[in-house]
């Protein structure tokens, strides 16, 4: 792992085995305008445990109660191939930055034909360029625990369980919106490093600043247990 966390995990003052991160995925019985084709995750990162889980919090923790104690958040969009709506228009009818993704890693010759038809790099780049495609669109960590690999962490836990059936997952290293703006002179130096915490989940450049991460590859796994071992897990 080449990005090294500026914090050592064991400065945490809680285990790795207390963050867990809850999913929240909605929408309507009968579809309308693209919701058969995109989909938007939100994943709280929160730190909990139970009862018996930490004798040095007092009864009143709230890292005791069922809500759990925020300690940030992911947003994740999903475009799904194979329904009657062209994967490009979906994309724009959401945001600017997940339009870009999608044009980026798709041919715009098809950009109005039903589902997602790939661009001839990306087919190139991907081990199997069949499938859906998950879009990393936030990232964001409470300022009090950035520094430790909480992000790349619940990046790569967040991957392994919602790319099935993605032959790839995307994303767009940026600073956290409201922390930096792109024509300040730190924007592309906190930029990069950011990218250096997404190459430590799997993701590797592609082209115009979009990152891809191959989820039928071995890579993405290794990564994911590097992480894991340095929260703790052996």
């Amino acid at each position: 792992m080449d990005y090294i966390p500026r914090q050592a995990a064991h400065e945490l003052p809680f285990d790795g085995t207390d963050i867990v991160l809850r999913y929240s995925f909605e929408h309507p019985a009968l579809p309308f305008e693209f919701e058969d084709t995109l989909e938007a995750w939100s994943v709280a990162v929160l730190r909990y445990h139970g009862e018996d889980g930490c004798p040095q919090c007092p009864p009143e923790c709230p890292c005791r109660f069922e809500a759990g104690t925020p300690i940030g958040g992911m947003e994740f969009v999903r475009i799904r191939d194979f329904t009657a709506d062209p994967g490009w228009e979906a994309a724009d009818s959401y945001t600017g930055d997940i339009e870009k993704i999608v044009s980026v890693c798709t041919d715009p010759g098809y950009a109005m034909t039903p589902g997602l038809h790939w661009s001839a790099e990306f087919e190139e780049r991907i081990d199997c360029p069949a499938g859906d495609l998950l879009i990393m669109d936030r990232v964001r960590i409470e300022p009090q625990w950035r520094g430790f690999g909480i992000g790349a962490l619940a990046a790569a836990e967040a991957i392994r369980r919602l790319a099935a059936g993605c032959c790839a997952v995307a994303c767009e290293p940026a600073p956290t919106e409201g922390d930096h703006e792109r024509d300040q002179p730190g924007y592309q130096a906190a930029q990069a490093k950011i990218a250096k915490v997404w190459e430590s989940v799997g993701f590797e450049a592609f082209s115009d600043g979009i990152y891809l991460l191959d989820p039928a590859l071995q890579h993405p796994a290794d990564c994911r247990t590097r992480w894991q071992k340095h929260f703790g897990r052996r």
